[in-house]
């Protein structure tokens, strides 16, 4: 009877296909752990190697050299899809870069827009309320439309290997990624909790992700 081939998940990639027979050796060895998700064919989905019997009883082991890993872009179209959800550290760093590119971006458009309505009203009156305006609507176009492009992430995201995706791990759009972001004002008003959550929810959402229905992945 033909082995079934594996696959597994090592460091946060997906590696494989390999012989039954050598997954056990490797279980055994302790070069895997009991815990570590594994899935072949005759599976729906993703389970751990000790939820297998077959894998974890004692079995003659091969004394053949195994076969190197197949890299994980070898191995993609094999099996359910393993979703690494975005922590809480991780998206704060995210965020700083964002922060970071936010503050040059309105100080250009900031002086520009200043300028021209310097030169239009001939005064600084209103200015500091076009100000705010402005800056809303900076912070509000920078998310939407990254967020929403082929990209999937803001440059801070992309920066940390992170993208934005519906719950199905798909794509936003732009009125769903507008969503997220006006969101995040109710995050910010419950003194923060809105972004703490990420830390204790299980598919690490904080509360603007979870009003438009978004998750933080890595890629």
């Amino acid at each position: 009877m033909e082995s079934r081939q594996w696959h597994y998940v090592l460091d946060g990639n997906q590696m494989g296909p390999i012989d039954e027979s050598v997954l056990v050796q490797r279980l055994a060895s302790g070069q895997l752990s009991t815990e570590t998700l594994v899935w072949t064919q005759t599976l729906e989905d993703w389970v751990s190697a000790a939820s297998v019997p077959e894998l974890t009883h004692p079995v003659s082991i091969p004394e053949a050299e195994p076969p190197p890993d197949l890299p994980v872009s070898q191995s993609l179209h094999h099996g359910p899809a393993v979703v690494f959800y975005a922590g809480f550290w991780l998206r704060v760093a995210a965020s700083l870069v964002d922060g970071l590119i936010l503050t040059g971006v309105g100080m250009v458009v900031g002086a520009v827009v200043g300028l021209f309505y310097g030169l239009i009203a001939g005064s600084e009156e209103g200015a500091e309320t076009l100000g705010l305006i402005v800056g809303v609507l900076v912070r509000w176009v920078y998310f939407a439309v990254m967020e929403s492009s082929v990209h999937q992430a803001t440059l801070g995201k992309l920066a940390l290997g992170l993208k934005v995706t519906d719950l199905n791990g798909d794509p936003i759009s732009f009125s769903r990624a507008s969503g997220r972001h006006f969101g995040k004002l109710l995050s910010a008003l419950t003194l923060g909790a809105g972004y703490l959550m990420v830390a204790f929810t299980e598919r690490k959402q904080g509360l603007h992700d979870i009003m438009a229905s978004c998750l933080v992945i890595r890629r």
